[in-house]
Protein backbone atom coordinates (compact mmCIF):
# COMPACT_ATOMS: atom_id res chain seq x y z
CA UNK A 1 0.00 0.00 0.00
CA UNK A 2 2.06 3.33 -1.50
CA UNK A 3 1.26 6.32 0.44
CA UNK A 4 1.63 8.19 -2.08
CA UNK A 5 -1.94 8.64 -3.77
CA UNK A 6 -1.83 9.76 -8.35
CA UNK A 7 -4.99 12.50 -6.89
CA UNK A 8 -2.46 14.54 -4.68
CA UNK A 9 0.63 14.06 -7.07
CA UNK A 10 1.23 16.72 -10.20
CA UNK A 11 3.04 14.43 -12.07
CA UNK A 12 3.09 16.57 -14.96
CA UNK A 13 4.61 19.42 -13.30
CA UNK A 14 7.47 16.51 -11.28
CA UNK A 15 8.23 15.35 -14.64
CA UNK A 16 8.59 18.98 -15.60
CA UNK A 17 10.84 20.29 -12.77
CA UNK A 18 12.54 16.62 -12.85
CA UNK A 19 13.25 17.30 -16.96
CA UNK A 20 14.91 20.66 -16.33
CA UNK A 21 17.44 19.53 -13.64
CA UNK A 22 18.29 16.13 -16.06
CA UNK A 23 19.09 18.54 -18.71
CA UNK A 24 21.87 19.90 -16.69
CA UNK A 25 23.56 16.44 -15.75
CA UNK A 26 26.41 15.11 -17.83
CA UNK A 27 25.61 12.92 -21.02
CA UNK A 28 21.89 14.34 -20.43
CA UNK A 29 21.66 17.77 -22.33
CA UNK A 30 19.15 16.69 -25.03
CA UNK A 31 16.96 14.29 -22.97
CA UNK A 32 13.06 14.39 -22.08
CA UNK A 33 11.36 12.94 -19.90
CA UNK A 34 8.67 11.27 -22.04
CA UNK A 35 6.89 9.77 -18.84
CA UNK A 36 6.95 9.99 -15.17
CA UNK A 37 4.70 6.97 -13.27
CA UNK A 38 4.74 5.56 -9.80
CA UNK A 39 6.87 2.73 -9.33
CA UNK A 40 4.80 0.33 -7.63
CA UNK A 41 1.77 0.19 -5.68
CA UNK A 42 2.00 -3.31 -4.40
CA UNK A 43 4.83 -2.63 -1.72
CA UNK A 44 5.71 0.38 0.94
CA UNK A 45 4.66 3.07 2.94
CA UNK A 46 7.53 5.63 2.97
CA UNK A 47 9.61 7.15 0.10
CA UNK A 48 7.78 8.12 -2.93
CA UNK A 49 9.69 6.06 -5.66
CA UNK A 50 8.94 7.12 -9.58
CA UNK A 51 10.05 5.45 -12.56
CA UNK A 52 10.96 8.23 -15.06
CA UNK A 53 11.28 7.01 -19.31
CA UNK A 54 13.50 9.21 -21.10
CA UNK A 55 13.54 9.72 -24.61
CA UNK A 56 16.63 11.17 -26.46
CA UNK A 57 17.44 11.89 -30.13
CA UNK A 58 20.51 9.96 -30.69
CA UNK A 59 19.99 7.06 -28.31
CA UNK A 60 17.53 4.24 -27.02
CA UNK A 61 14.60 4.91 -24.64
CA UNK A 62 16.30 4.84 -21.44
CA UNK A 63 14.43 4.26 -17.53
CA UNK A 64 15.65 5.60 -14.37
CA UNK A 65 14.13 5.87 -11.01
CA UNK A 66 13.58 8.89 -9.29
CA UNK A 67 13.40 8.26 -4.59
CA UNK A 68 12.42 11.21 -2.64
CA UNK A 69 11.01 11.46 0.80
CA UNK A 70 7.28 11.50 1.32
CA UNK A 71 5.85 15.20 0.31
CA UNK A 72 2.94 14.99 3.04
CA UNK A 73 3.61 12.29 5.95
CA UNK A 74 5.93 9.23 6.24
CA UNK A 75 6.25 6.16 8.15
CA UNK A 76 9.48 8.22 10.14
CA UNK A 77 9.91 11.78 11.43
CA UNK A 78 13.18 12.03 9.00
CA UNK A 79 14.66 11.02 5.93
CA UNK A 80 18.29 10.93 5.17
CA UNK A 81 18.71 10.65 1.03
CA UNK A 82 22.22 11.19 1.21
CA UNK A 83 22.83 8.71 3.52
CA UNK A 84 20.76 6.01 1.61
CA UNK A 85 22.38 6.82 -1.51
CA UNK A 86 26.03 6.37 0.86
CA UNK A 87 25.20 2.99 1.57
CA UNK A 88 24.07 2.21 -2.40
CA UNK A 89 26.63 3.61 -4.18
CA UNK A 90 29.60 2.14 -1.99
CA UNK A 91 28.11 -1.54 -2.43
CA UNK A 92 28.16 -0.99 -6.29
CA UNK A 93 31.86 -2.45 -6.59
CA UNK A 94 30.81 -5.59 -4.66
CA UNK A 95 31.73 -8.51 -6.93
CA UNK A 96 28.65 -10.13 -7.37
CA UNK A 97 26.04 -8.05 -4.76
CA UNK A 98 23.19 -7.45 -6.76
CA UNK A 99 22.79 -3.34 -6.85
CA UNK A 100 20.91 -0.49 -8.42
CA UNK A 101 23.70 1.55 -10.99
CA UNK A 102 23.77 5.30 -8.66
CA UNK A 103 23.53 7.74 -10.84
CA UNK A 104 22.82 11.15 -9.44
CA UNK A 105 22.31 12.57 -5.13
CA UNK A 106 20.38 15.99 -5.43
CA UNK A 107 20.64 17.54 -2.06
CA UNK A 108 19.05 20.66 -2.88
CA UNK A 109 15.62 20.72 -1.82
CA UNK A 110 15.12 23.94 -4.65
CA UNK A 111 14.89 21.61 -7.19
CA UNK A 112 11.65 19.15 -5.92
CA UNK A 113 11.19 20.92 -3.19
CA UNK A 114 13.37 17.88 -1.06
CA UNK A 115 16.34 16.52 -1.97
CA UNK A 116 16.25 13.07 -3.89
CA UNK A 117 18.49 10.23 -5.51
CA UNK A 118 18.65 8.76 -9.06
CA UNK A 119 19.41 5.12 -10.02
CA UNK A 120 18.94 3.15 -12.94
CA UNK A 121 15.69 1.21 -13.74
CA UNK A 122 15.97 -2.81 -12.91
CA UNK A 123 13.70 -5.00 -14.82
CA UNK A 124 11.97 -7.78 -13.31
CA UNK A 125 9.49 -8.96 -10.60
CA UNK A 126 9.17 -7.62 -6.47
CA UNK A 127 7.09 -9.95 -4.38
CA UNK A 128 4.45 -7.98 -3.44
CA UNK A 129 3.05 -7.42 0.41
CA UNK A 130 -0.28 -6.39 -1.08
CA UNK A 131 -1.79 -8.51 -1.39
CA UNK A 132 0.66 -11.07 0.30
CA UNK A 133 2.89 -13.08 -1.87
CA UNK A 134 1.92 -16.04 -0.39
CA UNK A 135 -1.83 -15.44 -1.18
CA UNK A 136 -0.95 -14.77 -5.32
CA UNK A 137 1.41 -13.84 -7.43
CA UNK A 138 4.58 -15.37 -8.98
CA UNK A 139 6.31 -16.71 -5.93
CA UNK A 140 2.80 -18.68 -5.19
CA UNK A 141 2.74 -19.78 -8.56
CA UNK A 142 6.42 -21.28 -9.07
CA UNK A 143 7.81 -24.48 -9.05
CA UNK A 144 9.25 -26.17 -5.97
CA UNK A 145 12.39 -26.04 -8.25
CA UNK A 146 11.77 -22.17 -8.82
CA UNK A 147 11.32 -21.59 -5.12
CA UNK A 148 14.13 -22.92 -4.09
CA UNK A 149 16.69 -21.12 -6.48
CA UNK A 150 14.70 -18.19 -5.30
CA UNK A 151 15.87 -18.81 -1.80
CA UNK A 152 18.93 -19.95 -2.12
CA UNK A 153 20.12 -17.12 -4.14
CA UNK A 154 18.28 -14.52 -2.12
CA UNK A 155 20.50 -15.86 0.69
CA UNK A 156 23.91 -16.29 -1.27
CA UNK A 157 23.13 -12.37 -1.44
CA UNK A 158 23.21 -11.98 2.39
CA UNK A 159 26.51 -14.16 2.77
CA UNK A 160 27.98 -11.62 -0.44
CA UNK A 161 27.23 -8.49 2.43
CA UNK A 162 28.23 -10.26 5.51
CA UNK A 163 31.61 -10.19 3.62
CA UNK A 164 31.94 -6.54 3.01
CA UNK A 165 33.87 -4.62 5.67
CA UNK A 166 34.46 -0.65 5.31
CA UNK A 167 36.78 1.13 6.84
CA UNK A 168 38.32 4.73 6.93
CA UNK A 169 36.38 7.51 5.44
CA UNK A 170 33.40 5.14 4.05
CA UNK A 171 32.88 3.89 7.43
CA UNK A 172 32.77 7.13 9.24
CA UNK A 173 30.60 8.54 7.05
CA UNK A 174 27.31 5.94 7.96
CA UNK A 175 28.91 4.34 11.38
CA UNK A 176 26.94 5.48 14.63
CA UNK A 177 27.69 8.47 16.57
CA UNK A 178 29.43 7.13 19.67
CA UNK A 179 31.95 5.13 18.82
CA UNK A 180 32.84 4.26 21.90
CA UNK A 181 29.16 2.66 22.81
CA UNK A 182 28.13 -0.73 21.20
CA UNK A 183 26.92 -0.61 18.28
CA UNK A 184 23.75 -2.68 18.89
CA UNK A 185 23.06 -1.07 21.93
CA UNK A 186 22.90 2.40 19.90
CA UNK A 187 20.87 0.08 17.23
CA UNK A 188 18.24 -0.60 20.04
CA UNK A 189 18.04 2.91 21.22
CA UNK A 190 17.25 3.77 17.12
CA UNK A 191 14.35 2.02 17.53
CA UNK A 192 13.19 2.81 20.68
CA UNK A 193 12.92 6.39 19.96
CA UNK A 194 11.47 5.96 16.58
CA UNK A 195 9.28 3.47 18.50
CA UNK A 196 7.96 6.09 20.91
CA UNK A 197 7.61 8.87 18.21
CA UNK A 198 5.23 6.47 16.56
CA UNK A 199 3.31 6.04 19.69
CA UNK A 200 3.09 9.82 20.38
CA UNK A 201 1.53 10.56 17.69
CA UNK A 202 -1.66 8.16 18.59
CA UNK A 203 -3.84 9.03 21.76
CA UNK A 204 -1.99 7.11 24.72
CA UNK A 205 -2.95 3.77 25.67
CA UNK A 206 -0.33 3.00 28.09
CA UNK A 207 3.10 1.61 27.81
CA UNK A 208 3.13 -1.52 26.18
CA UNK A 209 4.80 -3.98 28.36
CA UNK A 210 6.32 -6.50 25.90
CA UNK A 211 8.39 -3.35 24.38
CA UNK A 212 9.81 -2.82 27.66
CA UNK A 213 10.74 -6.40 28.55
CA UNK A 214 12.49 -6.77 25.01
CA UNK A 215 14.30 -3.48 25.36
CA UNK A 216 15.56 -4.55 29.24
CA UNK A 217 16.17 -8.55 27.66
CA UNK A 218 18.15 -6.95 24.40
CA UNK A 219 20.40 -4.84 27.02
CA UNK A 220 20.56 -7.44 29.06
CA UNK A 221 21.73 -10.05 26.40
CA UNK A 222 24.33 -8.21 24.28
CA UNK A 223 26.12 -10.20 21.21
CA UNK A 224 28.93 -11.91 22.11
CA UNK A 225 30.61 -11.97 18.75
CA UNK A 226 29.10 -8.66 17.20
CA UNK A 227 31.05 -7.80 13.46
CA UNK A 228 31.08 -4.36 12.37
CA UNK A 229 29.63 -4.94 9.19
CA UNK A 230 27.01 -3.51 6.53
CA UNK A 231 23.26 -4.03 7.89
CA UNK A 232 20.94 -3.69 5.15
CA UNK A 233 18.20 -2.85 7.61
CA UNK A 234 15.20 -4.07 5.64
CA UNK A 235 15.93 -7.65 3.84
CA UNK A 236 12.96 -9.39 2.36
CA UNK A 237 11.72 -10.60 -0.38
CA UNK A 238 9.59 -7.26 -1.27
CA UNK A 239 13.12 -5.56 -1.17
CA UNK A 240 14.76 -7.66 -4.20
CA UNK A 241 14.07 -7.41 -7.78
CA UNK A 242 14.13 -10.39 -9.20
CA UNK A 243 14.75 -11.87 -12.79
CA UNK A 244 14.63 -16.00 -13.18
CA UNK A 245 13.70 -16.44 -9.94
CA UNK A 246 17.15 -15.11 -9.02
CA UNK A 247 17.89 -11.71 -7.57
CA UNK A 248 18.95 -8.44 -10.08
CA UNK A 249 18.63 -5.52 -7.66
CA UNK A 250 18.45 -4.92 -4.09
CA UNK A 251 16.22 -1.96 -3.29
CA UNK A 252 15.92 0.12 -0.01
CA UNK A 253 18.49 1.30 2.13
CA UNK A 254 17.23 3.58 4.26
CA UNK A 255 17.15 1.58 7.23
CA UNK A 256 21.28 0.12 6.72
CA UNK A 257 23.24 0.78 9.42
CA UNK A 258 26.54 -0.64 10.81
CA UNK A 259 26.36 -2.92 12.63
CA UNK A 260 26.52 -7.34 12.76
CA UNK A 261 24.95 -8.82 9.57
CA UNK A 262 23.44 -11.98 11.25
CA UNK A 263 20.96 -8.95 11.58
CA UNK A 264 19.68 -9.07 8.29
CA UNK A 265 20.10 -12.99 8.33
CA UNK A 266 17.39 -13.26 10.97
CA UNK A 267 15.30 -10.50 10.15
CA UNK A 268 14.82 -11.99 6.29
CA UNK A 269 13.58 -15.31 8.17
CA UNK A 270 11.82 -13.34 11.13
CA UNK A 271 10.29 -11.69 7.85
CA UNK A 272 8.96 -14.84 5.89
CA UNK A 273 7.73 -15.80 9.12
CA UNK A 274 5.23 -13.06 9.15
CA UNK A 275 4.01 -12.83 6.17
CA UNK A 276 3.37 -17.04 5.56
CA UNK A 277 1.73 -17.36 9.52
CA UNK A 278 1.23 -14.30 11.53
CA UNK A 279 0.02 -12.27 8.13
CA UNK A 280 -1.62 -15.70 6.68
CA UNK A 281 -4.66 -16.70 6.92
CA UNK A 282 -6.40 -20.52 6.92
CA UNK A 283 -5.61 -20.71 3.20
CA UNK A 284 -2.01 -19.80 3.96
CA UNK A 285 0.79 -21.93 3.46
CA UNK A 286 2.78 -21.86 6.51
CA UNK A 287 5.84 -23.51 4.75
CA UNK A 288 6.43 -23.15 0.86
CA UNK A 289 7.62 -26.38 -1.10
CA UNK A 290 11.48 -24.78 -1.73
CA UNK A 291 11.67 -22.65 0.85
CA UNK A 292 14.43 -24.20 3.22
CA UNK A 293 13.87 -24.14 7.13
CA UNK A 294 15.19 -21.49 9.22
CA UNK A 295 17.53 -23.72 11.33
CA UNK A 296 19.08 -25.41 7.86
CA UNK A 297 19.20 -21.52 6.48
CA UNK A 298 21.18 -20.24 9.62
CA UNK A 299 23.84 -23.13 9.62
CA UNK A 300 24.27 -22.52 5.78
CA UNK A 301 24.72 -18.61 6.68
CA UNK A 302 27.12 -19.07 9.64
CA UNK A 303 28.98 -22.45 7.84
CA UNK A 304 29.58 -19.71 4.82
CA UNK A 305 30.54 -16.64 7.35
CA UNK A 306 32.87 -19.15 9.76
CA UNK A 307 30.91 -17.76 12.55
CA UNK A 308 29.15 -19.37 15.44
CA UNK A 309 24.81 -19.19 15.53
CA UNK A 310 24.85 -18.26 19.26
CA UNK A 311 23.73 -14.73 18.56
CA UNK A 312 21.13 -15.71 16.37
CA UNK A 313 18.01 -15.52 18.71
CA UNK A 314 19.42 -12.29 20.16
CA UNK A 315 18.86 -10.86 16.48
CA UNK A 316 15.70 -12.62 16.12
CA UNK A 317 14.26 -10.83 19.59
CA UNK A 318 16.17 -7.43 18.36
CA UNK A 319 13.77 -7.71 14.64
CA UNK A 320 10.54 -8.68 17.14
CA UNK A 321 11.74 -5.44 18.79
CA UNK A 322 12.29 -3.19 15.39
CA UNK A 323 8.63 -4.30 13.80
CA UNK A 324 6.32 -3.61 16.74
CA UNK A 325 8.45 -0.25 16.77
CA UNK A 326 7.85 0.11 13.12
CA UNK A 327 4.16 -1.01 13.53
CA UNK A 328 4.09 2.02 16.64
CA UNK A 329 4.82 4.55 13.06
CA UNK A 330 2.96 2.45 10.92
CA UNK A 331 -0.22 2.64 12.73
CA UNK A 332 0.16 6.46 13.15
CA UNK A 333 0.97 6.92 9.63
CA UNK A 334 -2.39 5.13 8.86
CA UNK A 335 -4.40 7.51 11.00
CA UNK A 336 -2.73 10.45 9.28
CA UNK A 337 -3.57 9.46 5.87
CA UNK A 338 -7.24 8.30 6.91
CA UNK A 339 -6.59 5.10 6.05
CA UNK A 340 -7.56 3.28 9.63
CA UNK A 341 -9.72 4.66 12.59
CA UNK A 342 -7.61 5.20 15.24
CA UNK A 343 -9.13 2.54 17.85
CA UNK A 344 -7.65 -0.19 14.35
CA UNK A 345 -4.40 1.69 14.78
CA UNK A 346 -4.13 1.42 18.31
CA UNK A 347 -5.16 -2.26 18.02
CA UNK A 348 -2.61 -3.19 15.18
CA UNK A 349 -0.04 -1.30 16.51
CA UNK A 350 0.09 -3.97 19.67
CA UNK A 351 1.05 -7.02 16.95
CA UNK A 352 -1.51 -9.27 18.88
CA UNK A 353 -1.11 -11.91 16.21
CA UNK A 354 2.78 -11.59 16.80
CA UNK A 355 3.06 -11.38 20.69
CA UNK A 356 2.53 -15.01 21.43
CA UNK A 357 5.70 -16.19 19.40
CA UNK A 358 7.72 -13.25 20.86
CA UNK A 359 6.72 -14.77 24.04
CA UNK A 360 7.38 -17.75 23.30
CA UNK A 361 11.04 -17.03 22.09
CA UNK A 362 11.36 -15.12 25.64
CA UNK A 363 10.79 -18.13 27.30
CA UNK A 364 13.02 -20.14 25.33
CA UNK A 365 10.40 -22.54 24.25
CA UNK A 366 12.20 -25.14 21.98
CA UNK A 367 9.59 -25.25 19.44
CA UNK A 368 9.51 -21.83 18.90
CA UNK A 369 9.23 -20.43 15.24
CA UNK A 370 12.32 -18.24 15.29
CA UNK A 371 14.60 -21.94 14.40
CA UNK A 372 11.59 -23.76 13.37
Amino acid sequence: MAIVDDTEVDLGALAGHFGQWLRRQPGQQRSAVADLRQASRANGFSNETYVATLAHPERDEERLVLRLPPSRTGLFPTYDMGRQYAFMQGLQPEPGLRMARCRWLERDETVLGRPFFVTSFVDGDVAGDHPNYVREGWIRDASVEQRRRLWDSSFEQLHRLARVRWQGRMLDAVDWPERGRSRFVQHVEMWSHLGAWGHSQLPDDGVDPLLQELQSWLRAHQPRHEIAGIVWGDARFGNIICRNFQPAALLDWELAVIGDPMIDLAYMLFHVFLTQVVHGDADTPRQFEGFRGDAQTVAQWCDAAGRPADDYRTYWLFNAFKMLCIWQCKSALMVRTGTWSVDEALQARRGPALRPHIGAVLEGDPDAAFMR
